[in-house]
């Protein structure tokens, strides 16, 4: 009964001993044997486990061995064989640049109390053949001046030419506009040399021509309007009415109207009418319109007629 039992251990264990060695099993692998110096070569550790098993495999940080360089460590691949065992392959790429015969010895890979060692590699590494007999060694030619660039020299002189062309040509044109400036001010001073009346029924008849009340201007028409008794009050009174507000400008010419109170309201109602349309966008009648006109016309021909009444009388005195 005895002999019967330790047949039967006896047999299990060796029926059972290749499918626990084939469980866990290792092997490397290079895909060159000989390189020339330089060149790379991938090397492969491959080994077999459990699914659930995890296997400490060696690590390489800088080299393989003394002279076998590590240019690349590959992604790891992995998959199942038809014994449902899980295999894992991982590359490495290397290199050398040293003519030498590299030795890879086995590799320890742990499993558990299990430890299995791969079989050990050789790589021979050669240098590059040179054929002297073709070309001969020679000095290291010195250093030569490259030639000079023709094209991009004279390139770079016809941009240089362009750009000082198109700045004379830029203060060309500001002097020349800077004359034609001055000499239309002084055209202008020329002409403002006429009385204050003169201008302003010059410039009240050119509003009236144009008739922007009636062109659904009104703002434009009534900046026109107040600009021209404005300046005719500069030049007639010496009043900065230019540079005023509307109620500076009333103030200002109240004591030179204290005796025409009619031209001093109808002033007051041309200026006030102006900055409504202008500020408060206010849309007045054609007929207020026209109303301005005519009180502008009438305050620039009674304040006319007052001063050269004071001019006769002065001439009189005398």
């Amino acid at each position: 009964m005895n002999i019967k039992k330790l047949i039967t251990v006896w047999l299990f264990v060796v029926l059972a001993f290749p499918v626990l060695a084939q469980a866990f099993s290792v092997s490397a692998a290079i895909d060159s044997t000989v390189l020339y110096v330089g060149e790379q070569a991938k090397l492969t550790f491959e080994w077999t486990q459990p699914k659930d098993a995890k296997v400490q495999f060696p690590l390489f940080s800088d080299t393989i061995v003394s002279g076998l360089e590590l240019v690349e460590r590959l992604p790891i691949d992995t998959f199942l064989n038809e014994q449902n065992s899980l295999v894992i392959k991982q590359h490495y790429l290397v290199t050398s640049f040293d003519s030498a015969l590299f030795f890879i010895p086995s590799q320890p890979f742990i499993l558990g109390n299990d430890t299995q060692y791969c079989n050990p590699l050789s790589l021979k590494v050669l240098t590059i053949p040179v054929d002297t007999t073709q070309k001969a060694i020679a000095d290291i030619k010195p250093v030569y001046a490259p030639p000079f660039n023709w094209p991009l020299f004279w390139q770079v002189i016809g941009i240089l030419l362009c750009v000082v062309a198109l700045i004379i040509l830029g203060v060309w044109l500001y002097l020349r506009y800077k004359k034609q400036h001055v000499e239309h001010d002084n055209v202008l001073e020329i002409q403002d040399m006429r009385s204050a009346y003169e201008i302003a029924l010059e410039r009240l008849n050119e509003i009236r021509q144009e008739k922007l009340w009636q062109k659904g201007r009104p703002k434009d028409y009534h900046t026109q309007l107040t600009d021209v008794l404005r300046e005719y009050i500069h030049r007639r009174y010496g009043i900065s009415a230019l540079e005023q507000t509307s109620a500076e400008v009333l103030r200002a010419i109240q004591p030179q109207l204290k005796e025409q109170k009619e031209l001093f309201a109808i002033l007051q109602h041309i200026l006030q009418l102006a900055d409504l349309v202008k500020f408060a966008k206010y849309h007045p009648l054609i007929e207020e319109d026209e109303k301005s006109l005519s009180q502008a016309y009438k305050f620039v021909e009674e304040t006319k007629q007052v001063a050269e009444e004071a001019e006769e009388s002065d001439s009189e005195i005398k």
